[in-house]
C-alpha cells in the first residue's frame, strides 16, 4: 500500500539534474512533438469552436493560448491548448498501456509555467513528471481500463497534471499528494465514440489536462483528498480498472523511466493501424500494383480488442470516424501513393479529405480486417500484418513487428524535426518552425518560459482554416 503516497514523494523530490540525459532528451523530442500538434490543430473547426465558447464565457489574462496569443486562466489555457493538441490524432502514444501522455503533460506544464514564472529546465522537469505519473498509473491499470471502455487518457491524465502542477509550484510531499488526490476525484472517459462516432473525443485530453491543472492549484490553495486515491478499497485502479498490478505503479521509480517507451506518431489517425502502414509502403516498396488491381486486403491483428477498435467502421461519416477506420485510412493511403509522414495519411490529409469519394469507399470495402489464427500471424503483436490478392492473381505478403515510432523502430531525431516542420510550416513566418527547434533543444537554458510561448503564436496575417 501506500501507492499513491510513493509517488507523490518522488515527484515533489524529482531534480532535473538526476534524470537521465536519455530521457530528456525524449523529453525534448516530445515537447516539439507536442507543440507542433497544438500550432496545426488550432486551425481546426472544431478547435475553433471550443476556442470560441471559452472566450466568450471565461477570462483571465495569466496563460496564453497557442496560436491566437490570447491569456485565459491556466485551467482554460490548459484546456484550450490540449484541445489543439488532441485535434486531429497526431500527438503521441504509450501503446503499452495505452495512453496519450503529450497531450496532457505539454499543455499542463505551458500553462503552470507561465502562472510559476517557471525557466525552461524546470518545464522541462514538469513534463517528465507528468508524463511517468500517467504512464505509471495507466500501465498498472492495462489492458483493463480500455477493455472496460474508460479512455485511458481522461482516467490518468488529471495526475499527470496535477504532478506537472506539483514540480513547477514546488510543492513539498504533503502538498504533491493531495494535488494526485484531488486529481482522482476528476478521472473520467468512455470510448463509445469508437462505435456510433461523434467529435467529444476531441476534448479527451483537454479534459483531465484542466483538471489536473485545477487540482494543483485547489491542492496549493489547502483543499484535500483521500491520501490512497490510487491504491484503495474505493480508489482508482478498483474502481476504473477492476483487475489491475500495483507494482507496476512503483516499480523502479526513480530509476525505470516508462517515458523511454513512449511513441511518436508520423500518421494523424489512430496508432493501431499504423503498422498496416508501414507493411504497405514496404509492398509497394516491392511490388507494383495500383489500387484498382487490389482484389482484396486482409489485415492481421492479434486481438479482438484490436480489431474492435480499428475495424468496425468501414465508411466513415465523419474525419473521427476516418481516424478510427483501418480500412478507409488504408484506403487513403494506397490511393495517394506516397510514403512515410508525406504518405497520405497526414494531418493535413484528413480534414481535406472526401469521405464520399467512391474509389476511396469502394477500396475500403475490400480492406478485411482479422485476428490471426496461425502462428506467422501471430507473431505480430504491436504490429501488423497484411495480405494483398491482386487482381491478377498475386498474393503479397508484408508483416512490421513495430510499427515507426514505437520504441522498438523509433523516430530519429531529425524525423521527429521533419514531422514538425510538416505541421507547422503552412502557417508560421518562414523561419519560425527553426527558432522553436533551437528553442527546444536548448530549453534547459531558456530562463524565461515566456520566451518560447511567445514562438507558438500565429501572426493573425498566417492564420487559417483547414478544410473540414
Amino acid at each position: 500500500m501506500n501507492e499513491t503516497k510513493t509517488l507523490a514523494d518522488w515527484t515533489a523530490g524529482l531534480k532535473l539534474k538526476e534524470i537521465p540525459d536519455t530521457v530528456r532528451e525524449h523529453a525534448r523530442r516530445f515537447i516539439l512533438d507536442n507543440f507542433g500538434c497544438q500550432i496545426a490543430g488550432a486551425t481546426l473547426p472544431w478547435s475553433q469552436t471550443y476556442y470560441d465558447v471559452i472566450r466568450k464565457t471565461r477570462s483571465g489574462t495569466h496563460c496564453t493560448i497557442s496560436y491566437f496569443g490570447d491569456k485565459f486562466s491556466p485551467d482554460d489555457a490548459a484546456f484550450l491548448n490540449s484541445t489543439f493538441n488532441h485535434a486531429n490524432e497526431t500527438d503521441d502514444t504509450h501503446l503499452k498501456s495505452p495512453t496519450h501522455p503529450g497531450g496532457i503533460a505539454v499543455p499542463a506544464a505551458q500553462a503552470l509555467a507561465e502562472y510559476a514564472k517557471a525557466d525552461g529546465a524546470r518545464f522541462l522537469a514538469a513534463v517528465i513528471a507528468a508524463y511517468e505519473i500517467q504512464i505509471r498509473i495507466s500501465w498498472a491499470c492495462s489492458p483493463f481500463l480500455i477493455y472496460r471502455g474508460h479512455h485511458p487518457p481522461v482516467g490518468v491524465g488529471p495526475f499527470g497534471a496535477a504532478a506537472a502542477g506539483a514540480v513547477l509550484m514546488g510543492f513539498d510531499p504533503a502538498m504533491t499528494l493531495n494535488a494526485l488526490a484531488i486529481a482522482g476525484s476528476h478521472s473520467a472517459g468512455l470510448i463509445e465514440y469508437t462505435k456510433t462516432g461523434g467529435s467529444v473525443k476531441r476534448i479527451h485530453s483537454a479534459i483531465p489536462t484542466a483538471a489536473g491543472v485545477r487540482a494543483a492549484l485547489f491542492a496549493e490553495a489547502g483543499i484535500t483528498g483521500p491520501r490512497s486515491i490510487l491504491e484503495g478499497e474505493k480508489g482508482f485502479c478498483k474502481v476504473f480498472a477492476g483487475e489491475y498490478d500495483l507494482s507496476r505503479l512503483t516499480d523502479g521509480i526513480g530509476t525505470l523511466y516508462h517515458l523511454l517507451d513512449n511513441a511518436l506518431k508520423p500518421y494523424s489517425c489512430c496508432h493501431l493501424i499504423h503498422a498496416a502502414f508501414d507493411a504497405l509502403d514496404n509492398a509497394r516498396d516491392h511490388h507494383q500494383f495500383t489500387p484498382d488491381q487490389v482484389k482484396e486486403i486482409k489485415v492481421y491483428t492479434n486481438s479482438e480488442q484490436i480489431l474492435s477498435h480499428i475495424g468496425s467502421i468501414i465508411e466513415p461519416d465523419d474525419i473521427l470516424g476516418a481516424q478510427f477506420s483501418l480500412p478507409f485510412s488504408m484506403s487513403m493511403r494506397l490511393h495517394h501513393g506516397g510514403r512515410g509522414v508525406h504518405g497520405g495519411n497526414g494531418f493535413w490529409d484528413y480534414p481535406n479529405i472526401d469521405l464520399k469519394d467512391p474509389k476511396l469507399v469502394a477500396t475500403a470495402r475490400r480492406v478485411k480486417c482479422v485476428v490471426a489464427t496461425d502462428a506467422e500471424w501471430k507473431s505480430v503483436d504491436k504490429g501488423a500484418g497484411i495480405e494483398i490478392e491482386t487482381t491478377d492473381g498475386r498474393h503479397i505478403r508484408e508483416i512490421v513487428s513495430y510499427s515507426k515510432g514505437l520504441p522498438e523502430n523509433p523516430m530519429s531525431a531529425e524525423e521527429v524535426k521533419e514531422k514538425f516542420r510538416s505541421l507547422v510550416d503552412p502557417i508560421l513566418p518562414a523561419g519560425r518552425s527553426k527558432q522553436i527547434i533551437d528553442a527546444v533543444d536548448n530549453i534547459e537554458n531558456i530562463k524565461n518560459f515566456d520566451d518560447i510561448v511567445k514562438l507558438l503564436i500565429v501572426p493573425p496575417a498566417n492564420r487559417v482554416k483547414a478544410a473540414a
